[in-house]
């Protein structure tokens, strides 16, 4: 069953929620929100893009400043719990940051096919706030599951570990994954990497992507990731067929851009019919010109 571990990637539009399936203070809509072409939903909304992984509270984080990891052999008894909750619950108490001995039970359970996918999902996500790099390689193996859900969370995960190669399997991803908003979670990951190598794939994805959405959060991370290659590929958008990508190209040209990317705008201002449009590229065309 599709979980729609998606939509916490824009809580504000979320239609329906049910109860966490990943860390507590998360929320999910109900399971058919993610198995058509209505996610993320069809308004063009140009607000922040949230991971879930920085949606913690900050009570939560005070918490994980003050509680111990569990034991090993506490986890490895939980995780064998013949109850899913208690098993859900175990993978909950091993999310810690840089609790590295987490890692291995958690990445094991995540692999297990027989596990069901929330459980699996959870896990990636807890791997994901661990936050270490030997994580990476079992994220990466996760990217194959045979559930979207469970891929979707172990690419949001990989992108938050300082680990080489990560980048290169969530291009990989968002080359070639069915699910699209698997592919929308590999272009924010890539953006969190930062990582200048992910540029090329961005671009490559502004290019070729048919989805607008994941298209505009190619922007988003081109613009996360910064340097005139990034700013480069922005300028690409400012072509694109739909005008909330190209809204989101000059507000970001907006932001990393210079110069050099005046002749872009003014071109851009020169053949946009949309009347918002216009409006943000002059805006964004106003702000470089007032940059020192």
């Amino acid at each position: 069953m599709i979980l729609a571990l998606a939509a916490v990637l824009l809580p504000a539009l979320a239609t329906a929620s049910a109860a966490p399936v990943a860390l507590p203070g998360y929320t999910a809509p109900t399971a058919s929100a993610a198995r058509g072409d209505d996610f993320p939903p069809n308004g063009k909304i140009l607000g922040e893009v949230s991971d879930p992984l920085e949606a913690l509270t900050a009570d939560e984080d005070l918490r994980d400043a003050v509680i111990s990891p569990p034991s090993a052999a506490w986890l490895m008894g939980g995780l064998r719990a013949s109850n899913p909750a208690d098993r859900l619950a175990a993978v909950h108490s091993a999310a810690i940051p840089r609790h590295v001995a987490g890692v291995p039970p958690l990445a094991a359970i995540m692999l297990r096919l027989d596990e069901k996918p929330e459980i699996r999902a959870a896990a990636a996500t807890a791997l994901g706030r661990i936050g270490d790099a030997v994580a990476a390689p079992s994220l990466a193996e996760a990217l194959n599951d045979p559930v979207p859900d469970v891929r979707y969370a172990a690419a949001l995960a990989l992108g938050r570990l300082p680990a080489d190669g990560a980048a290169t399997r969530l291009a990989r991803t968002l080359r070639s994954d069915p699910s699209w908003w698997v592919r929308y979670a590999a272009v924010l990951a890539l953006g969190k990497t930062r990582k200048v190598f992910s540029v090329g794939a961005l671009e490559e994805c502004l290019r070729f992507e048919p989805k607008w959405q994941i298209r505009m959060l190619a922007v988003r991370s081109l613009q996360d990731i910064g340097g005139p290659r990034a700013v480069s590929a922005v300028d690409l958008a400012l072509r694109d067929k739909d005008s909330g990508v190209r809204t989101a190209a000059a507000l970001a040209l907006g932001e990393i851009g210079d110069d050099g990317d005046l002749q872009f705008l003014s071109a851009a201002l020169k053949a946009e019919t949309d009347l918002s449009t216009r409006s943000t590229l002059s805006a964004a065309y106003r702000r470089i010109l007032a940059k020192p």
